[in-house]
Protein backbone atom coordinates (compact mmCIF):
# COMPACT_ATOMS: atom_id res chain seq x y z
CA UNK A 1 0.00 0.00 0.00
CA UNK A 2 1.47 3.06 -1.05
CA UNK A 3 1.42 6.11 1.35
CA UNK A 4 -0.60 8.55 -0.42
CA UNK A 5 -3.15 5.09 -0.86
CA UNK A 6 -3.03 4.50 3.10
CA UNK A 7 -5.14 7.88 3.80
CA UNK A 8 -8.29 6.86 1.90
CA UNK A 9 -9.61 4.96 5.05
CA UNK A 10 -12.67 6.14 6.94
CA UNK A 11 -14.73 4.84 9.98
CA UNK A 12 -17.12 2.51 8.84
CA UNK A 13 -20.40 3.21 11.16
CA UNK A 14 -21.58 -0.16 10.72
CA UNK A 15 -18.75 -1.78 12.04
CA UNK A 16 -18.75 -3.38 14.97
CA UNK A 17 -16.51 -1.76 17.96
CA UNK A 18 -14.20 -5.12 18.51
CA UNK A 19 -11.35 -3.67 18.81
CA UNK A 20 -9.50 -3.39 22.35
CA UNK A 21 -8.14 -0.37 24.11
CA UNK A 22 -4.45 0.09 24.34
CA UNK A 23 -4.84 -0.70 27.84
CA UNK A 24 -6.57 -4.19 27.15
CA UNK A 25 -3.74 -5.05 24.33
CA UNK A 26 -1.22 -4.40 27.05
CA UNK A 27 -3.13 -6.85 29.74
CA UNK A 28 -3.43 -9.25 26.87
CA UNK A 29 0.26 -9.07 25.93
CA UNK A 30 1.13 -9.43 30.11
CA UNK A 31 -0.59 -13.03 30.06
CA UNK A 32 1.17 -14.05 26.60
CA UNK A 33 4.30 -15.18 28.40
CA UNK A 34 5.37 -18.71 30.36
CA UNK A 35 5.91 -16.65 33.41
CA UNK A 36 5.39 -13.13 34.26
CA UNK A 37 8.89 -12.30 36.17
CA UNK A 38 10.47 -9.77 33.55
CA UNK A 39 9.67 -7.37 31.69
CA UNK A 40 11.75 -5.18 29.40
CA UNK A 41 10.74 -1.83 27.57
CA UNK A 42 12.99 -1.11 24.68
CA UNK A 43 12.92 2.84 23.53
CA UNK A 44 10.86 3.55 26.39
CA UNK A 45 10.88 7.60 26.57
CA UNK A 46 9.28 8.46 30.07
CA UNK A 47 8.54 4.60 30.27
CA UNK A 48 4.65 4.90 30.46
CA UNK A 49 4.32 1.53 28.57
CA UNK A 50 7.05 0.24 31.28
CA UNK A 51 4.59 1.66 34.00
CA UNK A 52 1.56 -0.18 32.43
CA UNK A 53 3.06 -3.40 32.93
CA UNK A 54 4.05 -3.34 36.94
CA UNK A 55 1.07 -4.76 37.94
CA UNK A 56 1.71 -8.36 35.75
CA UNK A 57 5.31 -8.71 36.46
CA UNK A 58 7.93 -8.70 39.56
CA UNK A 59 10.45 -7.12 37.70
CA UNK A 60 10.03 -4.22 35.34
CA UNK A 61 12.76 -2.42 33.98
CA UNK A 62 12.46 1.08 30.91
CA UNK A 63 15.35 1.13 28.81
CA UNK A 64 16.35 3.92 26.44
CA UNK A 65 19.81 5.14 24.68
CA UNK A 66 19.08 8.97 25.59
CA UNK A 67 16.73 8.94 28.92
CA UNK A 68 15.14 12.04 29.43
CA UNK A 69 17.06 14.43 31.57
CA UNK A 70 13.11 15.38 33.40
CA UNK A 71 11.91 12.54 36.11
CA UNK A 72 9.23 10.63 34.53
CA UNK A 73 5.77 11.02 35.14
CA UNK A 74 5.19 7.53 35.78
CA UNK A 75 7.12 6.84 38.57
CA UNK A 76 9.33 4.65 36.49
CA UNK A 77 13.44 4.89 36.55
CA UNK A 78 14.23 4.43 33.20
CA UNK A 79 17.97 2.90 32.62
CA UNK A 80 20.06 4.31 30.07
CA UNK A 81 20.82 1.25 27.92
CA UNK A 82 20.78 0.67 24.06
CA UNK A 83 18.01 -2.14 22.56
CA UNK A 84 21.05 -3.72 21.02
CA UNK A 85 22.59 -4.41 24.40
CA UNK A 86 20.51 -4.79 27.25
CA UNK A 87 21.98 -4.82 31.26
CA UNK A 88 20.64 -8.64 31.77
CA UNK A 89 22.07 -12.41 31.57
CA UNK A 90 20.76 -14.65 29.10
CA UNK A 91 17.63 -16.15 28.86
CA UNK A 92 16.71 -13.85 31.85
CA UNK A 93 13.39 -11.90 30.42
CA UNK A 94 9.61 -12.80 29.83
CA UNK A 95 8.39 -9.91 27.86
CA UNK A 96 10.79 -7.47 25.72
CA UNK A 97 8.60 -4.78 24.19
CA UNK A 98 8.79 -1.68 22.29
CA UNK A 99 6.43 1.00 21.32
CA UNK A 100 7.30 2.95 18.27
CA UNK A 101 10.68 2.65 18.86
CA UNK A 102 11.78 -0.36 16.60
CA UNK A 103 12.16 1.59 13.67
CA UNK A 104 14.93 3.84 15.72
CA UNK A 105 16.99 0.54 16.38
CA UNK A 106 19.35 -1.37 14.57
CA UNK A 107 16.64 -4.18 13.99
CA UNK A 108 19.13 -7.04 13.20
CA UNK A 109 21.44 -6.00 16.07
CA UNK A 110 18.44 -5.75 18.57
CA UNK A 111 16.64 -9.31 17.51
CA UNK A 112 19.53 -10.82 18.04
CA UNK A 113 19.90 -9.29 21.64
CA UNK A 114 15.95 -10.46 22.19
CA UNK A 115 17.24 -14.08 21.30
CA UNK A 116 20.04 -13.63 23.86
CA UNK A 117 18.06 -12.36 26.95
CA UNK A 118 14.43 -14.08 25.99
CA UNK A 119 14.11 -17.25 28.03
CA UNK A 120 11.78 -20.03 26.80
CA UNK A 121 8.26 -18.83 26.65
CA UNK A 122 9.22 -15.29 26.75
CA UNK A 123 7.81 -12.73 24.21
CA UNK A 124 9.45 -10.42 21.92
CA UNK A 125 6.83 -7.94 20.94
CA UNK A 126 7.22 -4.49 19.02
CA UNK A 127 4.38 -2.30 18.67
CA UNK A 128 3.84 0.75 16.34
CA UNK A 129 0.83 3.15 15.72
CA UNK A 130 -0.95 2.83 12.35
CA UNK A 131 -2.19 4.82 10.02
CA UNK A 132 -4.62 8.00 11.77
CA UNK A 133 -8.60 6.80 10.30
CA UNK A 134 -10.95 9.65 10.33
CA UNK A 135 -14.48 10.16 9.84
CA UNK A 136 -15.55 9.93 5.92
CA UNK A 137 -16.47 13.88 5.89
CA UNK A 138 -13.22 14.97 7.63
CA UNK A 139 -11.01 13.10 5.38
CA UNK A 140 -12.24 14.13 2.46
CA UNK A 141 -11.75 17.67 3.91
CA UNK A 142 -7.47 16.96 4.68
CA UNK A 143 -7.16 14.66 1.92
CA UNK A 144 -5.01 17.14 -0.07
CA UNK A 145 -3.25 18.03 2.92
CA UNK A 146 -2.86 14.80 3.47
CA UNK A 147 -1.51 13.42 0.49
CA UNK A 148 0.61 16.87 0.23
CA UNK A 149 2.62 15.49 3.35
CA UNK A 150 2.60 11.63 2.42
CA UNK A 151 6.22 11.88 0.03
CA UNK A 152 7.73 14.28 3.44
CA UNK A 153 7.40 11.08 5.88
CA UNK A 154 10.98 9.70 6.87
CA UNK A 155 11.75 5.85 4.99
CA UNK A 156 10.37 4.03 7.67
CA UNK A 157 6.81 5.26 7.35
CA UNK A 158 5.41 2.61 5.33
CA UNK A 159 7.11 -0.35 7.25
CA UNK A 160 5.22 1.53 10.80
CA UNK A 161 1.98 1.71 9.53
CA UNK A 162 1.97 -1.62 8.08
CA UNK A 163 2.91 -2.91 11.96
CA UNK A 164 6.50 -4.06 10.30
CA UNK A 165 4.90 -6.24 8.61
CA UNK A 166 8.03 -7.42 7.12
CA UNK A 167 9.91 -8.34 10.94
CA UNK A 168 10.79 -11.91 11.23
CA UNK A 169 12.05 -13.47 14.58
CA UNK A 170 12.47 -17.33 15.30
CA UNK A 171 9.57 -17.93 17.48
CA UNK A 172 5.93 -18.54 17.47
CA UNK A 173 4.19 -15.46 15.93
CA UNK A 174 1.39 -14.08 17.78
CA UNK A 175 -1.86 -12.99 16.16
CA UNK A 176 -2.23 -9.45 17.98
CA UNK A 177 -5.52 -8.32 18.56
CA UNK A 178 -7.22 -5.33 17.15
CA UNK A 179 -6.45 -2.65 19.03
CA UNK A 180 -6.57 1.61 18.66
CA UNK A 181 -6.87 4.68 21.04
CA UNK A 182 -9.75 6.93 20.35
CA UNK A 183 -10.10 10.83 21.16
CA UNK A 184 -12.69 13.12 20.48
CA UNK A 185 -11.70 16.20 19.30
CA UNK A 186 -13.08 19.12 16.90
CA UNK A 187 -11.33 20.46 13.81
CA UNK A 188 -8.50 22.43 14.92
CA UNK A 189 -7.60 19.99 17.69
CA UNK A 190 -7.00 17.52 14.21
CA UNK A 191 -5.22 20.52 12.23
CA UNK A 192 -2.88 20.95 15.85
CA UNK A 193 -1.90 17.53 15.64
CA UNK A 194 -1.44 17.28 11.97
CA UNK A 195 1.26 20.56 12.73
CA UNK A 196 3.16 18.28 14.68
CA UNK A 197 3.58 15.47 12.89
CA UNK A 198 7.37 14.62 11.49
CA UNK A 199 5.98 15.17 8.09
CA UNK A 200 4.49 18.42 8.54
CA UNK A 201 7.73 19.43 10.28
CA UNK A 202 9.95 18.35 7.28
CA UNK A 203 7.91 19.92 4.75
CA UNK A 204 8.25 23.30 6.35
CA UNK A 205 11.50 22.99 6.18
CA UNK A 206 11.86 22.57 2.78
CA UNK A 207 9.81 25.51 1.83
CA UNK A 208 7.02 22.55 0.73
CA UNK A 209 3.48 23.75 -0.06
CA UNK A 210 0.75 22.11 2.01
CA UNK A 211 -2.74 22.88 1.03
CA UNK A 212 -5.15 23.85 3.52
CA UNK A 213 -7.93 21.38 4.32
CA UNK A 214 -11.19 22.46 2.91
CA UNK A 215 -13.62 23.11 5.59
CA UNK A 216 -16.55 24.99 4.35
CA UNK A 217 -19.42 23.64 5.55
CA UNK A 218 -18.13 21.83 8.87
CA UNK A 219 -18.63 22.69 12.00
CA UNK A 220 -15.60 23.71 14.14
CA UNK A 221 -17.25 23.05 17.14
CA UNK A 222 -18.36 19.29 16.86
CA UNK A 223 -16.44 16.80 18.57
CA UNK A 224 -15.01 13.70 16.49
CA UNK A 225 -13.70 10.60 16.53
CA UNK A 226 -10.38 10.08 15.78
CA UNK A 227 -8.58 6.69 16.02
CA UNK A 228 -5.26 5.58 15.93
CA UNK A 229 -4.68 1.86 15.73
CA UNK A 230 -1.98 -0.16 17.57
CA UNK A 231 -0.74 -2.35 15.64
CA UNK A 232 3.04 -4.30 15.40
CA UNK A 233 4.20 -8.01 15.23
CA UNK A 234 4.90 -10.35 18.44
CA UNK A 235 6.75 -13.64 18.93
CA UNK A 236 6.69 -16.30 21.33
CA UNK A 237 9.83 -18.17 21.55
Amino acid sequence: MSLKASWNRSVDPARPREALSPDQLLHWLALRPAKQEVCIECGAGFGELAASFRPHFKRVLATDIAPPAKKSPYGVKVVKASAEHLPTTDASVDLLISMQALHHFDTEGHLAEAARVLRPGGVFAALCWGEIILPEPILRAFRPTLAALAPHWEDTRASVISGYADLAIAGKPLELPQARMTRQIRLPGLQAEIRRWSAFRRAMAVGAEIPDPVLMGLDFTRLFPVHWPVVGRAFQV
